[in-house]
């Protein structure tokens, strides 16, 4: 992950459209890489614990893979063909951000039960 970001951000500060292409494939490639692990390497430790843990971790990786894919959506309409203005480009990226970090949380969080765990001990604020 931390690949096809530094990719995105090469190619975003790239002037040449050549080099910019580059670093999108780059990054492409590397993202690729990491959908594959969540989808098939990782599935494979949810799977050896079983049904709930199994399912909550298919929804939250096919989740995650999806919006992890549209970023560079993002990139190629937004650096890429300059297509997309700077405001909607920064807009969809905290979209993209918010879905990712609070709604997967979410996800996980309400799957409390399903991943082991217990009240004992905890205080909700």
């Amino acid at each position: 992950q931390e690949i096809h970001l530094f990719a995105q951000y090469i190619g975003a500060i790239s002037t040449v459209m050549s080099v910019k292409w580059m670093w999108f494939l780059i990054s492409l490639t590397a993202l690729a890489g990491a959908v594959y692990h969540i989808v098939q390497v990782f599935k494979a430790s949810a799977d050896a614990k079983g049904g709930e843990v199994a399912a909550l971790y298919g929804k939250v990786a096919w989740l995650a893979a999806g919006l992890w894919c549209m970023y560079p959506v993002v990139w190629l309409f937004s650096e890429g063909f300059a297509s997309f203005s700077v405001s909607f480009e920064i807009t969809a990226y905290a979209i993209l951000d918010v879905c990712m970090k609070s709604i997967l949380c979410f996800m996980v969080m309400q799957g409390q039960d399903a991943l082991g765990g217990d009240d004992a001990g905890r205080e909700y604020v």
